[in-house]
Parts: structure tokens; sequence; C-alpha cells
């Protein structure tokens, strides 16, 4: 019993080192989607007999997976995946464009987009990967009707912390309403971030039930765009010889957001048509 006892009590204390530690798979990983969408009608002129109302028109999704190991020699790989409207899909980063992972995906329901990734130090310093799930929503809005979007959006930044490693992780969800113009906008953005220059966080978490809304307080249809984002990237940041991190650029989004305007310009010139 003597002998036996140390030997426990020597398992238990590895076994609680072990737990207490960082995990072993040393890197970082991000999510972000938008689900659980539901939109909905009010009167803002019930006394006048007129039915308050809206209806879908189109509804497209774009996806897009993408690689950057251009500071390790290798090449920017970007995988999209536009499915046909009214339908889901998924865009996802092959194991040929390099380590890592990145998916996109969204579904038939209106608004449920979701983008996750995942990297480690094999990535390369300076490289970066991501993934982003995009959609579209064209809809016409009755006279004196109050249109609203309702939902679940979640992002979430995760990293470890080890001697000669550095990640900056951004997740992002995003909800926009706006006319054919573009000139009103209601929009609602959410993030999770671990930036290079705070390199002792491990993690950041939003999670919440959305409410937007939008009026037409007009006497005629009132042509409007839905638009939901989830975003996610990774970047391995370069760590100087003394130990400190190098900074690099924030991820680039605005590609993402003329991707969408793009997308923008296609509804409406279907919807002229």
């Amino acid at each position: 019993m003597k002998t036996v006892l140390p030997a426990v009590l020597l398992t238990l204390a590895a076994l609680t080192t072990t737990l207490a530690s960082p995990s072993a798979a040393a890197g970082a990983n991000g999510a972000s989607r938008i689900d659980n969408v539901t939109l909905g009608v009010i009167d803002l002129t019930p006394d006048d007999f007129e039915r308050a109302d809206y209806g879908i028109n189109d509804l497209n999704a774009r996806l897009m997976a993408y690689s950057n190991t251009l500071n390790n020699g290798g090449s920017y790989s970007q995988f999209a995946v536009w499915p046909e409207p009214f339908m889901g899909g998924q865009a996802q980063l092959p194991s040929s464009a390099g380590p890592g992972t990145a998916v996109a995906t969204a579904s038939i329901a209106v608004g449920n987009v979701a983008a996750r990734a995942a990297a480690d130090a094999a990535l390369g310093a300076g490289n970066s990967l991501g993934a982003d799930g995009y959609q579209q929503v064209a809809l016409t809005l009755a006279p004196h009707s109050l249109l609203t979007v309702g939902g679940d959006l979640f992002a979430q930044a995760r990293r470890t912390v080890a001697p000669g490693e550095n990640y900056s992780v951004f997740s992002w969800a995003s909800i926009s309403i706006s006319d054919a113009d573009g000139t009103t906008v209601t929009e609602l953005d959410r993030e999770s971030a671990l930036r290079w220059d705070d390199p002792g966080a491990t993690e950041a978490t939003r999670q919440e039930r959305f409410l937007l809304a939008f009026a037409n307080p007009g006497e005629s249809d009132l042509y409007l765009t839905l638009s939901f984002l989830a975003y996610t990237d990774i970047t391995v940041n370069p760590v100087n010889a003394g130990g400190g991190v190098a900074p690099v650029p924030e991820p680039a989004t605005w590609a993402t957001l003329l991707a969408g305007l793009a997308l923008t310009g296609t509804l409406l010139r279907r919807r002229r048509t």
C-alpha cells in the first residue's frame, strides 16, 4: 500500500497539471453565424383598412473560403460558391490550399449563414485564412408597413497562448436592411476579435438575439434588400526575436463588402427586369 499510494498521487498530480495547462494542439479558431431569422410586419395605420404586408422577390447567397500563404512563397487561393436562388450550399477550403481549414455555409432559410476557420503555426507567419457566408434577400414592403427582422447571432474567436506563437482572430456577424438606392440603411454589426496587440487574451465570444426594423410610411411599395454576413479570419502573426509580436494589418473586410455590393447590383438588375 505504501508503494502504491505515492504512484497514485503522482498520477493525479500529472493529470491535474495536464487539465490545467492549455491544449497541446496549439493554434487558433473562430466561428460566426446568423440563424433562426424570422420576418414580421406591423401595420403603421391600422385604421385605414389597408393590409400591411411584404413579399420576398429573390434570395441569393455567396459563400467563400480563402487561404493566403504568399509570405511563405505560396499563393492566394479563393474558393467561391454561388448557390442557385432559394438554395443552400457550402464552400470549403481544400487541403491543397495549405494548412488549416475554412468553411462557409448557407441554408435555404432566410438569413441562415455561417463561417468557421482553424489554423496553427504551420500556416506560416504573416499568412491568413478565413471564410464568409453571405446572403441577400430582395423584397417588397407594402405602404404603411413596418418590417421586423429578428434572429440569433454568434461570433467567437479563440487561440492558445504559447512562447513563440501568436494569432489574430476576427469573427464578425452583420445584418442590414436598405432601400433600393442605399440611401436609408438599418444595420447591426457584432464582432469578437483577438488582436496582435493583446497577446494574453485567449477567447472572445458574442452571442445575442437581435431585432431590426424598417418602415415604409409612403403610399407606394418600397423595394428593400436584406443582407446577412458571417465572416471569420485568422492570421499567424510574426514573432520578434525579442519575444514581442510584430504588428500586422487587421483582416481585409473591404473585399468582402465590395463583393456584397456586386451581388446587390445583380439583384437590382434582376428586379428592374
